[in-house]
């Protein structure tokens, strides 16, 4: 049975305004649990609600309406969507929050498919249903979906289709690309699992970790973390850059044409709390003569304080064989008072030559309760290498229609890489990273993808394109680039 919650916090919703402009936003949570011919997912499931739901009720958020094991067929996720945005109107944010199994599709075609179940019934959903679903909703629409495989529901990440090992390139379909209006958050891409925790502190027993990173960004404990300007607001944008740090096992994929311009709801005072907050780290991308991370956090209760380094190898995170280990904390028990803290973790045994991805989450352990505090990928670069970079485009893009450029960029070791989209008078176009760090790939391969927008979201006119990209390696910076023609419909 749905439930729909009230916000109590009125004052508050008084007070708060997104900066967009938009007038009023809705959210539904919708999570499949029970399931005919997969596994059940009530624990992981029910606790992202929790989380999620908790943040959406502390922003000032008019109605949230929770779905929660009662959703197994498409015209059941329809009726639900249109009972909740049914007064909906031009200005409006509607925010829909979908957790379920991703399922790759049988039939080779490089789909993949949301299975909908409420333990008796099981049906598939694919994009083009979630999207005809959504586009009549008045306003913006921001669908997230937390699923394995879900970035291929846009075209992203799907397995086989990298250029640079000599696969023909080709331009993936989507269509959420040809209305603006829908903006789509992914917790993974189209190779992607996504990853739950135990928590033992929520009833609820699991989580993923994009809905907790999510809950986390919006302000469930407090501080809104995915506010990095400090302006009280969070952008589409600013969410999504949070997400790619914060998220070390699965890469967020977004589509929209300017998510600088869509505010999210922000929680107005911790909804939950934890015993470590305030992280701060310093470079992620380390290097192989001095492989060291310098971290800080604050202790606001009495805690023993667990390290996980988790490796990845052979185009997986090795899970199995993952380090864990206690800080040494300040009293006899290992445990850390309250207070600022600053820490060193060094990873032992690497070779000069070597480089690659590991790992970092940091859990508080209260009795029989182990909580994930934070998380960062890292990134080691080696000392010496003849690496070079390289970089390979679709050749042409169509705009206006379900299509997007896919760009593939191939340095097999990991660095910070900046790519951006030239005009033939050598203007700015488009900046498609900034400084961003590489993630683990099996291809080693870095997956951009351009809608042939320009940075205020409007289509760029036909004609002659180049994307180029920038890193260092070393002492030695490289620079790549490649043509895209952008033609007429």
């Amino acid at each position: 049975m749905r439930k729909f919650f009230k916000a109590l916090f009125l004052l508050a919703a008084l007070l708060i305004l997104p900066a967009s402009g938009l007038c009023s936003t809705r959210a539904l949570l919708v999570a499949c649990r029970e399931f005919v011919t997969m596994p059940s997912l009530s624990h992981s499931v029910s606790g992202n609600l929790h989380m999620i739901g908790s943040a959406f009720l502390r922003s000032g958020l008019g109605t949230v309406s929770i779905e929660d094991g009662t959703i197994g067929t498409p015209q059941a996720l329809r009726d639900s969507i249109l009972d909740t945005f049914a007064t909906a109107g031009e200005d409006d944010l509607s925010i829909v929050y979908l957790c379920t199994h991703g399922i790759i599709s049988s039939a080779d075609d490089n789909q993949v498919y949301l299975l909908l179940g409420d333990g008796q019934t099981e049906s598939p959903l694919s994009a083009a249903m979630l999207y005809d679903y959504l586009k009549d909703v008045p306003g913006e629409k921001l669908l997230i979906v937390d699923a394995c495989f879900s970035g291929a529901l846009i075209g992203r990440g799907i397995p086989g289709q990298c250029a640079v090992l000599g696969q023909q390139m080709t331009e993936v379909p989507s269509p959420f690309l040809a209305d603006p209006s829908i903006h789509v958050l992914t917790s993974a891409d189209g190779s992607e699992s996504s990853w739950y925790y135990d928590s033992e502190h929520l009833s609820s027993g699991a989580v993923s970790y994009f809905a907790s990173a999510l809950a986390s960004g919006l302000g469930l404990y407090g501080t809104p973390e995915a506010d990095t300007n400090s302006d009280g607001l969070i952008s589409l944008s600013e969410i999504t850059q949070h997400l790619r740090i914060a998220v070390p096992s699965s890469t967020s994929q977004l589509l929209s044409a300017c998510p600088e311009n869509i505010d999210l709801p922000v929680t107005q005072g911790a909804a939950l709390s934890r015993p470590l907050s305030g992280f701060s780290y310093g470079s992620s991308l380390l290097f192989s003569d001095d492989p060291t991370l310098d971290f800080s956090f604050t202790v606001s209760k009495e805690s023993a304080v667990q390290y996980r380094v988790v490796d990845y190898d052979a185009g997986r995170w090795n899970w199995e064989n993952a380090l864990t280990f206690l800080d040494e904390g300040e009293e006899e028990n290992q445990l850390l008072t309250p207070g600022r803290k600053t820490r060193s973790l060094t990873l032992s045994n690497i070779d000069p030559s070597e480089s690659g991805y590991v790992m970092l989450q940091i859990f508080s352990v209260s009795g029989d309760e182990v909580t994930l505090c934070s998380e960062r990928l890292l990134a080691v670069q080696p000392k010496d290498s003849t690496a070079q970079l390289s970089l390979v485009t679709s050749r042409t893009l169509m705009p206006g229609g379900q299509h997007e450029a896919v760009i593939d960029v191939l340095l097999d070791v990991p660095a910070e890489m900046t790519v951006c989209v030239y005009n033939a008078e050598g203007e700015l176009v488009k900046r498609l990273a900034s400084s961003q760090l590489t993630r683990p790939s099996p291809e080693q391969v870095m997956h951009l993808y351009w809608d042939g927008c320009d940075e205020d979201g409007k289509p760029v006119p036909c004609g002659e394109y180049t994307v180029t990209a920038e890193t260092r390696v070393g002492n030695q910076r490289q620079k790549a680039a490649a043509n895209i023609t952008v033609g007429t419909m």
